[in-house]
């Protein structure tokens, strides 16, 4: 058993039987937004390490394999978006205002929160990268003094709260047109928000896509360069 807890490619089948359950879960819920598949599959495998006493090095050997695959699933997202490009191209200057403008205002709200309510300057640093996918949001909190383990949390919590709050929030306030309920989603809950976005139909995915892209890009740019 102890040669089997020490084998990565163990890590890299419990993370993804986690995530599946965590599909089914959510599935048979009536696709409850309180439980996303990603928190269920969290807790399981955190809750298989507490256990097992495994130490997230040792973790992180087989759940390496997976992290390298977040870049490409990003890219494959272009898919959706090739449908609706004709559409985004006429709407540039609206679809560059909300990408700058919101993302800016996420990361001014972040940052003014966490510099006069912890004062830290590293979680700080950190938490500017919160509404970026987990790849870009490490690779930026490193460059800027943050703590990459942390972000990877933050973006998590991020896109969690961002997938379960902006649909009903939009609708309350009567602006959830697909165009408005997809960028919305790109923008403030990048991946997770994303994977929100496919299941509501396919030109809200396919705004959200876009606008995660932009956001991430965006803010690989900038953020360096203000943090």
């Amino acid at each position: 058993m102890t040669q089997l807890l020490s084998l990565p490619l163990f890590w890299a089948a419990l993370t993804i039987a986690a995530f599946l359950a965590g599909q089914q879960l959510y599935r048979r819920t009536g696709n409850n937004a309180f439980i996303p598949p990603i928190l269920t599959g969290i807790v399981l495998v955190v809750s298989c390490l507490e256990l097992s006493g495994v130490s997230y090095v040792t973790y992180m050997q087989g759940g390496d394999y997976l992290h390298q695959m977040l870049g490409p699933v990003v890219v494959m997202l272009a898919v959706p978006l090739y449908q609706f490009i004709h559409t985004m191209r006429k709407q540039w200057l609206r679809i560059a205002l909300a990408v700058t403008l919101g993302s800016g205002t996420t990361v001014a709200c972040a940052v003014l929160l966490a510099h006069f309510w912890i004062g830290d300057d590293a979680i700080t640093r950190t938490i500017s990268a919160k509404s970026i996918t987990t790849p870009v949001a490490v690779a930026i909190s490193e460059q800027v003094g943050g703590i990459s383990a942390l972000a990877s949390a933050f973006v998590i919590v991020t896109g969690i709260l961002g997938a379960l709050m902006i649909p009903p929030l939009l609708k309350l306030l009567r602006m959830d047109e697909p165009q408005t309920l997809g960028l919305t989603l790109g923008i403030c809950a990048h991946a997770i928000g994303t994977s929100r976005a496919l299941e509501l139909g396919p030109q809200q995915s396919a705004y959200a896509a876009m606008a995660m892209t932009l956001t991430a890009t965006l803010h690989a740019l900038v953020l360096p360069w203000i943090v």
